[in-house]
């Protein structure tokens, strides 16, 4: 092969001598140089400074259209393995290695609200007592519905989603839609005498009136999990195994949830074993042929014309998964959450109010 004509080596000199952030993309390059120009630590990776996704510190909520929230709690977990307490350190930590635009969706969420990582909750009523920490979960939650700022959760056990779900439908008055991935229905009853757990948060999340079953849609249940769905089924939530999804393919999955959750407000639950124990090992309790990455991250992108309220990313156990893999693809799902709420709200409230660091 010959040597490069000098013209094509200087223009590709040319487009070599620019800073690191000054690109032509119409959709992120002035984004991205805002955030330069604004201070945030772009390349550095120490999340003992920097929020979730780069996001600036904050617990104004006056000053919050979206917050992404920590709730390190297990003890709710019905077995001998806890550790999700550590669940959201370890997506802050992965969350640095993950991109502030989604190149995909085109999705830029800091340009359409203003976005803070509130931090984790500190359960300080009586952290030993499980009914005690989901009343801190709802006080804190209701105090973001009272200055209407939607939140995107971290746990912690699955059992923080009922807390969550009492402020988000007050007590019952506002009933939400749901969509729920995860291998387990957490539609058990009288399981091992305690009423709410990560076992049947759903149950009595029904039963008390905060979700509308019939408005409701579980995707990827298997394994031991299949048995205790008799309760959903029954009460009239859409129930999809993860065979059904496999062998239908994301697409169907996505017009059961549209037809089942309509206009409603919906809350959307992902359970980290809803993913296949392959690829997430670090979970409460992993499951085999389950769901994989790109399956569920299609199903978060395919619900960008639902009116999503709020979401939660929950049971990530690092302690079980040393490879940091699992919380590699939690802070992934996370960051596509991030960007379905941003779109939501911003659509929700006809506006785009962007996130400053200065």
């Amino acid at each position: 092969m010959p040597r490069l004509p000098q013209d094509r080596l200087n223009r590709y000199a040319a487009l070599a001598n620019r800073d690191l952030f000054d690109l032509k993309d119409p959709d992120f390059g002035p984004f991205l140089r805002r955030a330069v120009d604004e201070g945030v630590e772009m390349v550095s990776n120490n999340f003992n400074t920097l929020g979730m996704f780069r996001a600036p510190h904050t617990k104004d909520l006056d000053a919050l259209d979206l917050a992404m929230i920590g709730l390190p709690l297990d003890l709710g977990v019905p077995n001998p393995r806890p550790g999700t307490r550590k669940g959201p350190e370890a997506v802050r930590y992965w969350s640095l290695d993950r991109n502030m635009v989604n190149h995909f969706t085109r999705t830029c969420p800091y340009d359409l609200c203003r976005i803070a990582d509130w931090g984790d909750l500190e359960f300080s009523t009586n952290p030993y007592s499980l009914d005690a920490c989901l009343d801190d979960i709802t006080a804190l939650y209701a105090d973001l519905v009272k200055n209407d700022v939607t939140p995107l959760s971290i746990g912690g056990e699955h059992t923080c989603t009922y807390g969550i779900l009492r402020a988000l439908s007050n007590n019952g008055e506002d009933p939400l839609a749901l969509v729920h991935i995860d291998a387990h229905a957490d539609t058990a009853t009288n399981f091992q005498g305690v009423r709410v757990s990560d076992a049947t948060l759903f149950q009595v999340a029904t039963v008390e009136g905060f979700i509308d079953p019939e408005k409701t849609i579980q995707i990827g249940l298997r394994g031991r999990g299949v048995p205790r769905a008799e309760f959903g089924e029954q009460a009239g939530m859409r129930v999809m195994l993860a065979e059904e999804l496999q062998s239908r393919g994301v697409e169907y999955a996505l017009e059961e949830a549209r037809r089942v959750v309509g206009s409603d407000r919906v809350y959307l639950s992902i359970d980290t074993d809803a993913f296949d124990c392959s690829v997430m090992p670090g979970t409460t309790l992993p499951e085999p042929f389950g769901l994989t990455g790109e399956q569920v991250r299609d199903i978060i992108r395919g619900l960008y014309d639902v009116n999503v309220v709020g979401a939660d990313l929950v049971e990530l156990s690092p302690p079980y998964d040393p490879t940091g893999m699992s919380a590699c693809l939690a802070a992934g799902t996370a960051f596509e959450m991030l960007c379905l709420l941003a779109e939501a709200r911003s659509r929700r409230h006809g506006e785009r109010r962007p996130t400053h660091w200065t």
